[in-house]
């Protein structure tokens, strides 16, 4: 008799949390096989297996190509690879991305739902957008049943709330309500349902997610062709219409999208389109201006006009684009300065003092004579706590340690999605006794209070000591920036500006923390062990700018008795 013993969870911003609260709950040996996708970055080792395991009994680990299912095993989907569940083994694939996302929910829900039918159980848990709607459609169909976490309880509220808005879903349930339900149900004889036989057009996605090149090159495919190109290969998008249940969009190579996850594709396009029209503009008026300098040396007065009129076109030109990326107005004076901020290389963290001190001042806003105020030097310390991957569950843990009368101002910068609304602030508020908020412009530092960097936008510390946002160029292809966080910092606080680089890929906040050192504040890094991925916290080590290696369990009583301590 069958039972439901294959499921799959998909997860993606704060899903790790929900995930460890999962797995506590789940016996040794369990009946079952759990295949999990998280949208984690391509680059880097994930460290997800060593999590798991250390919060549960059942044995979690990245498969490898051909692995053999077996119950009582977790099978985590590597990064950059789509996990795909085939009869009896796994399958890892590179194949074309969907949401913007490899590994895709998506893409396990569907192959399993076509291989497993009815014993299929898949759960959504916390994540933004609606990556896994499409999959639990998958899994509907084919007469598997669906969970979706409670979107009250999730820390971000995206993915279950499009699961639930479409209407596919059996189970809305807490955490703590999940894991007792799926052994119940490992458990329980399948009811041969009357399921749908495996459409063509989830024969055709499963295919492309294996790179099956008789499915891409099908001129019959299902949908119809759509106005619109595909953001990662220029191609046709064809239009799915999944039985007039939701709308997608697929091409010809397989890059699969939701109407949301297109348009947030569109809009980093267009975005990328603007700068490189900025950088075409101003070249240009650089040249052309050189050029009249020369032909006025050469006497040729008509050639000088041409080409300074030429320069001065290119300039208006320059600034009408610079308007629209920047998209703000009151910040002039921050907007000019670090518009002309332009990294190219993320890896140069051994730049000398000198020109580390260059770097920092030109982050500075000259403070105006008549302002008395910039001219007070500040009498508390700032914290500054810069996270990447992984990072929610390092800041709820970092912030929840810390009490209501914590003696320094907190500023936040954590990478998330560029495109919609941050729920970090309402995450973290409810999780710490500190006051939490995005940062706005103008705000003034003060002790006990948290300051957020919005989605997609820089934060700045001026000299006397308010806050800034600006819609400056991307650094390291970042927005907000720990770097850019860090080296206003340390030209504004200068030795009251203690810097905290915690879990997260690629090398954010290691030029900053020089700039810190260089002003003679402290630097902490997560541990290792402790670190989701440790990709951020070895770039800061390696700088050798770092004072302290501190476990995550234990940062939030370091900073506290630093803060108090230098009292």
């Amino acid at each position: 008799m069958q039972k439901h013993d294959i499921w799959v969870i998909g997860a993606s911003a704060g899903g790790v949390e929900a995930i460890k609260q999962l797995v506590q709950a789940l016996p040794k040996d369990l009946p079952a096989a759990i295949f999990l996708v998280i949208h984690i970055p391509a680059r880097g080792r994930s460290r997800l297996p060593e999590i798991i395991n250390r919060f549960g009994t059942i044995k979690a680990y990245h498969p490898k190509d051909g692995d053999l299912i077996k119950h009582g095993c977790i099978y985590i989907a590597p990064p950059d690879y789509h996990l795909i569940v085939k009869k009896d083994y796994i399958r890892l694939t590179r194949g074309p991305k969907e949401n913007n996302s490899r590994p895709a929910i998506d893409v396990l829900f569907r192959t399993a739902a076509k291989v497993y039918g009815a014993r299929v159980v898949a759960t959504v848990l916390s994540g933004t957008l609606d990556d896994g709607t499409a999959g639990l459609i998958a899994v509907e169909q084919r007469g598997g049943l669906t969970i979706v976490q409670n979107p009250e309880e999730a820390m971000f509220d995206g993915m279950p709330r499009n699961a639930i808005k479409n209407d596919h879903v059996d189970y809305v349930l807490n955490i703590a309500e999940i894991a007792p339900l799926l052994v119940k149900l490992a458990d329980q004889p399948i009811e041969t349902p009357e399921v749908e036989a495996v459409s063509d057009e989830m024969e055709i996605e499963t295919d492309m997610a294996e790179l099956e090149i008789e499915a891409m090159q099908r001129f019959d495919r299902p949908g119809k062709p759509s106005p619109y190109a595909c953001p990662d290969c220029g191609g046709v998008l064809w239009e799915l219409d999944e039985n007039s249940k939701i709308t997608r969009f697929r091409c010809r190579t397989g890059h699969a999208y939701s109407p949301h996850s297109l348009i947030a594709s569109q809009s980093e396009q267009l975005e990328e389109a603007f700068w490189n029209a900025l950088r075409a503009l101003e070249e240009k008026a650089d040249l052309t201006l050189k050029m009249a300098q020369q032909a006025e040396k050469n006497n040729r007065p008509y050639s000088a006009q041409r080409f300074r009129q030429q320069g001065n076109d290119a300039q208006n030109r320059a600034t009408l684009v610079r308007q629209l990326l920047l998209r703000e107005e009151g910040n002039e004076n921050l907007s000019t300065i670090y518009s002309q901020f332009n990294p190219t290389d993320n890896t140069n963290i051994d730049l000398s003092e000198d020109e580390l001190a260059k770097q920092a001042q030109q982050f500075q806003v000259q403070p105006q004579e008549n302002n008395i105020m910039t001219q007070i030097n500040l009498n508390f310390k700032v914290v500054a706590l810069c996270a990447s991957a992984g990072g929610v569950n390092a800041l709820v843990e970092i912030l929840s340690g810390l009490k209501a009368d914590f003696p320094a101002a907190v500023v936040i910068v954590q990478h998330l999605a560029r495109q919609y609304p941050s729920q970090l602030a309402n995450i973290l508020s409810r999780r710490t006794q500190l006051k939490v908020k995005q940062a706005e412009t103008g705000d003034k530092l003060a002790p006990g209070q948290v300051y957020i960097a919005l989605p997609d936008q820089h934060l700045l510390i001026n000299p006397d000591h308010t806050l800034a946002l600006s819609h400056a160029e991307l650094v390291n292809f970042l927005r907000p920036s720990g770097d850019l966080l860090l080296e206003s910092m340390a030209a504004s606080v200068k030795e009251n500006a203690i810097a905290v680089i915690l879990t997260g890929t690629g090398s954010d906040g290691a030029m900053g923390i020089q700039a810190i050192k260089k002003m003679k504040g402290f630097v902490i890094a997560q541990d290792k062990t402790t670190s989701e991925y440790f990709g951020m916290p070895q770039a800061a080590i390696n700088t050798k700018c770092v004072d302290q290696i501190v476990p995550l369990d234990q940062i939030a009583t370091f900073l506290i008795n630093l803060v108090e301590t230098d009292e």
